[in-house]
């Protein structure tokens, strides 16, 4: 899910963009060591934005704060991403539910241009990702319950950082198109298509979660 606005803005919240990027993107290696000093120049942003982004980052898991010898990227553990889904399947539903409810004219407008949008997306990564943000970003506005989308915004940072680490194994078509049609059941406000198309989305990250056994 695209970040929420922290408590601070401006300049903390441009940190934690360009943070959670790199740690979704893999920039950040789970399980590497970095010093902050060598964090603020990767950023291109001063010390106290950073350590704002970096103890926000901490709280969603992602990030391990060692005194006197930097910050431990988190690895990505089977055991862990499971609890992560387990959750998002709970929170989400009510999300894409109450959005289907709630979304106003515009809003609904916006996602099936979306859903389009989606669907020429089916072969890149990057776009799609940054499609999917957009998603979220709508979800959240139809949805119209701030709490809500801040308790599932650590849980995407989470899945969208599988996706990089398994996307060899990532059937982008096939996430794309789960996508679309949810960004179309909430563009035609049809609340049961949203949650199938969800059950769709999150069976999906189960499939890639499955492939970590390794690192569980």
């Amino acid at each position: 899910m695209a970040p929420v606005a922290g408590p601070g803005g401006g300049m903390g919240q441009q940190a934690y963009r360009r943070l959670e990027h790199l740690l979704v993107t893999l920039a950040l290696a789970p399980g590497a060591l970095v010093q902050e000093s060598v964090l603020c120049e990767r950023l291109q942003i001063g010390r106290t934005p950073v350590r704002e982004a970096v103890q926000r980052m901490a709280g969603h898991g992602l990030l391990r704060v060692l005194p006197r010898k930097g910050l431990l990227v988190a690895p990505v553990l089977r055991s862990e991403l499971n609890q992560v889904l387990e959750t998002r399947r709970v929170l989400e539903r009510l999300l894409v539910v109450k959005a289907s409810e709630r979304a106003s004219i515009d809003q609904r407008g916006a996602l099936e241009l979306l859903a389009a949008s989606l669907e020429r997306a089916r072969h890149d990564l990057q776009a799609f990702l940054r499609l999917d943000y957009r998603l979220d970003e709508l979800l959240a506005a139809a949805g119209g319950n701030t709490f809500l989308v801040r308790a599932l915004e650590p849980l995407h940072i989470h899945c969208r950082r599988c996706w990089f680490l398994r996307q060899s194994s990532l059937d982008a078509a096939q996430a794309a198109g789960l996508h679309a049609a949810l960004a179309r059941a909430v563009a035609a406000q049809d609340g049961s298509g949203a949650i199938r198309a969800l059950n769709g989305i999150i069976g999906a990250m189960e499939e890639l979660v499955g492939g970590l056994d390794a690192l569980s």
